[in-house]
């Protein structure tokens, strides 16, 4: 509910905040005062101020107090009087309504920096207004840094980071509801920098007992159980804040050659971390049952093929997994698949047949026990001709061979080529949008409460001499 003028401005002044102009018609002032006392800093004004200048960002807040005193340094006098911009609520556009249980969803990757940033929301408005109606964002990549404020005692922000990259999860979450968007929280596991190194303990041991790495950050132990809580406190910290989906990636084991359970044979290892995997997400699924959000994991493309190498290296056994999440997000991305893969010189150039090929073999794993949605390569690495068709190619295997959505995937968020298509794709009307007032959702929608690969090493005996991962860029 919208706070009444004289409402807010008794709010502040108990708050010891000095509220100045108002804007017309509005019961939010234009700028409130903060008088300088010892010890403040400019970045802690700005934690303190952001929830109520509707700022999305501290860094957004930083600039305009900056800009509002002519501040050149950080030097702040005792007793200074500083100006505290506000701004007005923000005129969104606004989709008919969220996505419902059935539809068609669409999604798009955002990195935790991309997600901390206010320019997320014109990429965000633009993929909307072209028919998008989801978005997949970090919450903890490979490196470990958390993006959102955790409590946990084992989160952290990332190197060199004293805070995380999203200023409030709350008003992301808020801002992405007034858009309907349906919204994915991506956990990557068990490969860990931040946790790798401050807790090596933790971590699965090469044979000098120092921890298993892999492009600067470590792979943690599936089965230790600090490992376990401390990602399941931060997927029920995500439930809380009102997400519609928490996804595990790097749910598996590393395929850069770790063989520390390797007990002889393909089969029995298979089995062994099969076991460990499917474990852990039997215990996700009963943990974040109570908060009625779904629950996903993002799989290797190759596990399609049911080889049984490639279930001895990441646990990832399809039919097993199907039976404990809502949907399967399978990597399928036609660029890593190796030369020569299935008779398919350059699998880049052929994204109709991996994608189709790789989405039906799945479909017929699961076995109706959870829905298909693969990830989309939006990037054009080993393609030759990388353009908006490329995408549209791919939206249209996956539809065909009974995939439930699609999101796309590009590290760099950069999605163009998608845009240039997804309003044919969509059946959206550019254009076609209206503005809604922040504080009143559509009817149906809910407000949010106040990965690259290596060529695996296969253990001894094994013969994926064409294994599908392969080294290269822009890959999750």
């Amino acid at each position: 509910m919208r706070h009444g003028a004289l409402g807010l401005g008794v709010l502040l002044l108990l708050s010891g905040i000095a509220p100045v102009a108002g804007f017309a018609g509005s019961a939010r002032p234009d700028t409130l005062v903060h008088t300088v006392r010892s010890g403040d800093t400019l970045i802690e004004i700005c934690g303190t101020y952001r929830d109520r200048t509707n700022h999305y960002s501290l860094d957004d807040l930083l600039k305009d107090i900056r800009r509002a005193n002519g501040l050149t340094s950080n030097f702040l006098r005792i007793g200074q009087e500083l100006k505290v911009p506000v701004l007005p609520d923000e005129p969104v556009a606004q989709v008919r309504r969220r996505v419902r249980d059935g539809e068609e969803l669409r999604g798009m990757y955002l990195t935790g920096p991309a997600c901390g940033v206010s320019s997320v929301l014109g990429r965000v408005d633009a993929f909307v207004a072209a028919g998008g109606n989801a978005v997949v964002f970090d919450a903890k990549d490979i490196d470990g840094g958390v993006s959102f404020h955790s409590r946990h005692p084992l989160a952290s922000w990332g190197k060199g980071r004293s805070a995380p990259v999203i200023s409030s999860l709350d008003d992301m979450m808020a801002r992405f509801d007034r858009r309907g968007l349906y919204t994915v929280a991506r956990l990557a596991l068990f490969l860990d920098g931040e946790l790798g190194h401050r807790r090596p303990d933790l971590a699965l041991q090469d044979s000098t007992g120092n921890p298993w790495g892999e492009r600067g950050c470590v792979w943690m132990d599936p089965a230790q159980p600090e490992v376990r809580e401390y990602n399941l406190a931060l997927a029920a910290e995500l439930a809380r804040a009102g997400v519609d989906e928490i996804q595990f990636d790097y749910v598996r084991f590393p395929t850069n050659g770790w063989r520390g359970d390797w007990v002889g044979d393909l089969e029995h290892t298979a089995l062994r971390r099969r076991a460990v995997i499917s474990d852990f997400l039997a215990v996700a699924r009963d943990t974040l049952a109570a908060y009625g959000v779904k629950v996903s994991a993002d799989l290797y493309g190759i596990m399609a093929w049911g080889r049984m190498e490639d279930l001895a290296l990441t646990g990832q056994h399809v039919p097993t997994i199907a039976g404990l999440v809502d949907v399967i997000c399978p990597m399928i991305y036609p660029s890593h698949f190796g030369p020569g893969f299935e008779g398919r010189k350059r699998p880049g150039d052929d994204p109709d047949y991996f994608i189709g090929e790789g989405t039906r073999r799945f479909v017929a794993q699961v076995a109706g026990q959870a829905e298909i949605r693969p990830w989309l390569q939006a990037f054009p690495y080993r393609v030759t001709k990388y353009d908006g068709a490329y995408i549209a190619t791919q939206v249209g295997a996956a539809r065909d061979a009974g995939g439930r959505g699609w999101c796309l995937w590009n590290p760099a968020c950069r999605y163009g080529e998608a845009l240039d298509v997804l309003p044919a794709l969509s059946g959206a009307v550019p254009g076609a949008l209206t503005l809604a007032e922040p504080d009143a959702p559509a009817a149906g929608m809910r407000r949010a409460p106040a990965r690259g690969l290596v060529q695996p090493v296969l253990p001894q005996g094994a013969t994926a001499a064409s294994l599908a991962p392969v080294q290269g860029a822009g890959i999750q």
